[in-house]
């Protein structure tokens, strides 16, 4: 989920002022776990959920590797064609 900029900083206001009422003076136990929650869950919100898989980071490292080959074959002359059509291709 993308959230935009406004979204983001409107999320990290309401959190901060849930932090704020859990830290109040003569605050019931009943209030502070109801602000807990609210925290928590903004907090959960504004986490980044962007990750990059294990497969991916395998298949770039191999084309570098495999571009990295072909560009010391070709300067040493061995292979003078068209030598990156090797390189795998991405699958998006």
């Amino acid at each position: 989920m993308r959230l935009s900029k406004e979204t983001k900083r409107r999320l990290i206001e309401e959190r901060d002022l849930a932090l704020d009422k859990m830290s109040m003076e003569g605050i019931t136990e009943e209030d502070w776990h109801y602000y807990k929650k609210q925290y928590e869950g903004y907090s959960e919100l504004l986490k980044s959920n962007w990750k990059i898989s294990p497969d991916t980071l395998l298949i770039v490292g191999g084309n570098l590797l495999g571009i990295l080959l072909i560009l010391n074959f070709e300067k040493a002359d061995i292979v003078t064609s068209k030598a990156l059509n090797f390189v795998l291709k991405g699958r998006v």
